[in-house]
C-alpha cells in the first residue's frame, strides 16, 4: 500500500507541475527539460524491459543494474522527473508548480529509501554494489 500511496503522490504531482501553469519556457528551461527526457530515455534503455515498473516493489525476477546511466545513478528516472519539474516550475513559475515540485522532491527522497530496503532485502549486496554510486544527483546526494 505504502508504494502505491508514494506513487500517487509523485504522479498526482507531476500532474500539477505539467498543468499547473503555462508553457512559454525560455531556452535554458527548455534545454532542462529535454535534458531530464534524455536521462529517462537513458535509464530506460540501461534498466531493460524486465526491470521496468512504476512503483518502487522490485520485480521478481528483477536484477541490479549497473550499466549505462545507472553506473552514475542509483535513481534516474527520478532525477529525470526533478529535472524536468525544475525546468517549468522556474520556466514559467507558478505557485502551484513550486509547491508541486517541493512535494514531488519529498516523495521522490522517501520513494529512494523505500525502494532501497526493498533491494536489500532482495540483494543482500546492493549496498556493497552501490557504493560511489550516487541517489540522485551525483557529488550531493
Amino acid at each position: 500500500m505504502r508504494s502505491i500511496l508514494l506513487v500517487a503522490g509523485q504522479f498526482g504531482s507531476i500532474a500539477v507541475l505539467l498543468f499547473g501553469g503555462g508553457w512559454q519556457l525560455p531556452w535554458w528551461a527548455l534545454s532542462l527539460f529535454a535534458l531530464g527526457l534524455l536521462v529517462f530515455a537513458w535509464a530506460l534503455a540501461s534498466l531493460g524491459a524486465h526491470n521496468f515498473t512504476i512503483l518502487p516493489d522490485p520485480r521478481a525476477a528483477n536484477t541490479l543494474s549497473q550499466r549505462g546511466v545507472y553506473r552514475f545513478l542509483r535513481h534516474p528516472m527520478y532525477t529525470a522527473v526533478l529535472l524536468c519539474g525544475a525546468a517549468v516550475a522556474f520556466g514559467a513559475p507558478s505557485v502551484a508548480r513550486w509547491i508541486a515540485l517541493a512535494v514531488c522532491l519529498v516523495v521522490l527522497v522517501i520513494k529512494v529509501y523505500h525502494e532501497e530496503a526493498l533491494l536489500v532485502a532482495r540483494h543482500p549486496d546492493y549496498p556493497q554494489r552501490m557504493q560511489g554510486v550516487a541517489r540522485l544527483c551525483p557529488g550531493i546526494w
